[in-house]
C-alpha cells in the first residue's frame, strides 16, 4: 500500500497496515529467522549501536517480522484518532506474551514506593503479578470498584503514592466494564498514568487511546492472532520518545521478546480480525439471549444484555459487546463439572480468542491460585463458566450448550 494512500476502512488497514515491501519482493513479510544481523562495515555497526542509524542488530532487540506486527497493531489502535490536529502516532513493542508486555509496562514506568490503582476481576496472571511479584520490588496495588468514580477519586486523594491507574475492560472473567474516558480524565486531574488491557475487545471493538489513556497492552495470543497458534503480547504508547528509550531498553533488558514465527502467524491472523469479530459478536449476543432464559442458568454476564449493570458503559465505548461472556450455573461446582463433561462440540480449555467456542471453569483453572475469598469477592464463584463464543454455526453452538445443560 502506497504511503500516500489513506484507507477509510478498518478492514483495509488490518490487511495492508504496517507492511513495508520486502527487499526480495516477497508478497507477505518473510519469517526473518535470524538471531543476528550483519553490518556492511564496522562503522555501520558503531552507528547502529550508538543509535545514529536505524537498523537491526540482534533479534532480542528487534526483527523485521516483529516490526510489521508492531506497526499493524499500532495503526489499528490509532485508526481515526487525532492528537493536536494530526493523526495519532503510536509505538508498539512486541513481546513473547501478554504478561511480558505488562511486566515491561510496570517496570518501565513505576519505581519502589509507587502504587497502582486497579479494580476487581483482573486476568489471573495480572493479579498474581500485582499481588506476589511487584510487592517484592516495593510496588503495590490498591483494589477498588472503579465503576464508582467517587470511590476511585477517594482512593487517589487518600494516597499520594498512587502513580498508575490500570484497567481491564471488559474484565476477565466477569465481563465487568469501567468507563475509560471518565477514569482517564480523573487520572489526568491527579497526574497519574493510565494503562488499559484491551485484549478482550481488540482495537476493532474499542480504542482506549481515543479516550485518553497513556498505554495499551494486549495478549496477542487471543483475538489478534485468532487461531490459537502462537503466544504473544504487545505494549503500545503515544509518548514516542519515552517508548523508544526507557521502555524499549527495559523490554530488551528483560528479554521477553517475541519470535519471528509467532509474529508471522500474528500478522496473518490479524488480516481477518474484522470478519471474525463480527461473527464472534453476533454469535455471542444470540448465545447470551439463549442462556439468559435457560432454567439451569442463574445469571449471564454479557454487556450486550440490557440488564447487565455495565451495559450502558460498554455500549458507549465499544462497537459491539464482544465475544466473551460468563454464566453462573444454579447447581454450582457439581453442575459446572457435569456441564463441562457433557460438551460434544465446544472445547474444554483455557484461553480465548480462537475460532472455536471455548469454555473454562475459572475457579479451578485461570484463577486457581487466587484465594477462595478473593475469588468470591471478584464474582468468581464455583459455578461460574467463562465462554469464548466462536464462529461456528450458531445453531450448533446452542444445540451443544442445550444438551450439556440438560
Amino acid at each position: 500500500m502506497d504511503k500516500d494512500f489513506k484507507p477509510t476502512g478498518w478492514g483495509s488497514l488490518a490487511v495492508h497496515g504496517g507492511h513495508t515491501q520486502d527487499p526480495m519482493y516477497a508478497h507477505l513479510v518473510p519469517i526473518y529467522a535470524s538471531s543476528t544481523f550483519v553490518f556492511d562495515e564496522a562503522e555501520q555497526g558503531m552507528r547502529r549501536f550508538s543509535g545514529k542509524e536505524d537498523g537491526y542488530i540482534y533479534s532480542r532487540w528487534g526483527n523485521p517480522t516483529f516490526t510489521e506486527a508492531e506497526k499493524k497493531i499500532a495503526a489499528l489502535e490509532a485508526f481515526g484518532i487525532e492528537k493536536n490536529g494530526a493523526p495519532l502516532e503510536l509505538k508498539g513493542l512486541l513481546h513473547a506474551s501478554g504478561m511480558a508486555a505488562i511486566t515491561t509496562l510496570m517496570l518501565a514506568t513505576l519505581k519502589p514506593g509507587d502504587k497502582i490503582l486497579t479494580h476487581y476481576s483482573l486476568y489471573g496472571g495480572t493479579e498474581e503479578l500485582m499481588s506476589r511479584v511487584l510487592p517484592t520490588l516495593g510496588i503495590t496495588a490498591i483494589i477498588t470498584d472503579l465503576r464508582d468514580l467517587n470511590k476511585a477519586e477517594s482512593a487517589i486523594k487518600s494516597d499520594k503514592s498512587i502513580r498508575m491507574l490500570y484497567i481491564e475492560t471488559p474484565a476477565n472473567p466477569t465481563i465487568q466494564c469501567v468507563d475509560i474516558a471518565a477514569l482517564a480524565e480523573l487520572a489526568k486531574q491527579y497526574n497519574l498514568l493510565t494503562a488499559a488491557d484491551n485484549t478482550f475487545a481488540t482495537p476493532y471493538l474499542q480504542q482506549p487511546f481515543s479516550f485518553g489513556v497513556d498505554y495499551v497492552v494486549h495478549s496477542t495470543t487471543k483475538f489478534l492472532n485468532g487461531h490459537g497458534t502462537a503466544i504473544g503480547g504487545i505494549l503500545l504508547g503515544h509518548d514516542l520518545e519515552f517508548m523508544n528509550t526507557k521502555v524499549k531498553t527495559m523490554a530488551k533488558t528483560l528479554g521477553g521478546s517475541a519470535n519471528p514465527f509467532d509474529a508471522f502467524l500474528l500478522i496473518n491472523g490479524m488480516k481477518t480480525l474484522e470478519l471474525r469479530m463480527e461473527r464472534h459478536c453476533h454469535n455471542a449476543m444470540e448465545t447470551a439471549n439463549f442462556l439468559a432464559i435457560h432454567p439451569a442458568v442463574a445469571r449471564v454476564n454479557y454487556t450486550g444484555l440490557a440488564e447487565h449493570p455495565d451495559h450502558y458503559t460498554a455500549m458507549k465505548q465499544m462497537r459491539h459487546p464482544g465475544a466473551m461472556l460468563s454464566f453462573e450455573l444454579k447447581k454450582g461446582l457439581d453442575g459446572g463439572i457435569a456441564f463441562m463433561n457433557k460438551l460434544k462440540m465446544c472445547v474444554r480449555t483455557v484461553s480465548l480468542g480462537t475460532c472455536d467456542t471455548l469454555l473454562s471453569h475459572p475457579a479451578s483453572m485461570t484463577h486457581y491460585s487466587v484465594p477462595k475469598e478473593e475469588k468470591e469477592r471478584y464474582g468468581i464463584t464455583d459455578g461460574l463458566i467463562r465462554m469464548n463464543v466462536g464462529i461456528e454455526n450458531l445453531q450448533d453452538i446452542i444445540a451443544d450448550l442445550d444438551q450439556a445443560l440438560n
